[in-house]
């Protein structure tokens, strides 16, 4: 074999040098240009070395940017299903948002063309002396009709028990059960009642006479007489309501006395056979006395609250000492 011809073996791949063998000993010579494998050697060094002058030549900001780059799509990449996990959680909550809205819609368009939405049923508590039927009546509250739209104007159907029934103090309309309502009555007491022509009519704590009549008075009731002006009456409420209570059921009578030089006199005959003449105006103030004064008097009399506080016998024989008695008590 030629000098020229000489193969490099340290050149040589594996398979070439294998078959180098295998051609020795059969005598023949390879069929591939030991020259052409030299220069791919050599040509895959010089590539190599190529890429790494021009790895050494890239400026080390751009090597830093491409890093960067390279991380950052390895990054968003890593986050990738995390991302698409929380967006299917906000299209499921928008979802649900949107259907939820939906059936309620739909629920409350049923509901209103439901009979639950229409008034069905009308209650009456606290009412003692006035007739239920009688109290809704006078409501004007309609069953079959909005509830919502009535209750939303219960005010006003409040206000119409309270003005058509005297003896109403305050109504309150409220929702009782699904489509019920419940009206509250607060009454006024009677107080008194007024006699007039052998009946009795029915005096209420605020001072207005029920056109109610009764034969006979109701056992414990004080009896008005002779007044004539409702004003009159509602005066003297006013102070009558502030006696205490045990001052009130000792009162049988209260008479309207008036003279010519005045006009709210009265006179009060006590359940104790005791007679009082005292001004409307001055009633709680003058009869806070009466228990001391009556406690000092020897037998049933008059005692005149009109000016001062005195007391004496029915015969009207005052005396100096019945006098200066019940002027001691004011002391």
């Amino acid at each position: 074999m030629d000098t020229s011809e000489q193969i490099d073996e340290q050149n040589l791949t594996p398979w070439q040098k294998e078959n180098l063998e295998y051609l020795k000993t059969q005598g023949g010579k390879p069929v591939w240009d030991p020259s052409v494998v030299s220069d791919e050697k050599e040509d895959q060094k010089e590539s190599v070395e190529d890429e790494e002058t021009e790895m050494n030549e890239i400026p080390p900001e751009e090597l830093e940017t491409e890093e960067k780059q390279k991380q950052t799509y390895e990054s968003f990449a890593d986050r990738l299903p995390k991302i698409k996990k929380v967006r299917n959680k906000r299209l499921f909550r928008r979802l649900t948002l949107i259907v939820s809205v939906f059936l309620i819609a739909i629920l409350i368009v049923l509901y209103f063309v439901s009979p639950l939405s229409k008034l069905g049923n009308i209650g009456v508590s606290g009412s003692k002396s006035i007739d239920s039927q009688k109290i809704i009546a006078q409501s004007k509250l309609e069953k079959g009709k909005s509830l919502w739209e009535q209750f939303g104007d219960r005010k006003i159907y409040e206000k119409k028990i309270e003005r058509q029934l005297p003896r109403v103090k305050k109504a309150t309309i409220s929702l009782s059960g699904i489509n019920s309502f419940n009206i509250k009555i607060e009454e006024y007491k009677v107080v008194a009642l007024e006699s007039t022509n052998n009946m009795f009519h029915p005096i209420l704590e605020n001072g207005k006479i029920l056109p109610e009549e009764m034969k006979a008075p109701e056992s414990g009731m004080p009896v008005f007489q002779n007044f004539k002006d409702q004003s009159t009456i509602k005066n003297l409420m006013n102070s009558y309501n502030k006696l205490p209570e045990d001052l009130k059921q000792n009162i049988s009578e209260i008479r309207y006395a008036p003279s010519n030089a005045n006009k709210e006199l009265i006179n009060i005959n006590m359940k104790d056979a005791n007679e009082v003449i005292v001004n409307i105006s001055q009633l709680d103030e003058k009869m806070a006395y009466y228990s001391k004064v009556a406690s000092q008097m020897e037998k049933p009399g008059i005692i005149d609250m009109e000016v001062g506080i005195f007391s004496y016998p029915f015969n009207n024989e005052e005396t100096e000492e019945n006098v200066e008695e019940s002027s001691q008590v004011l002391e």
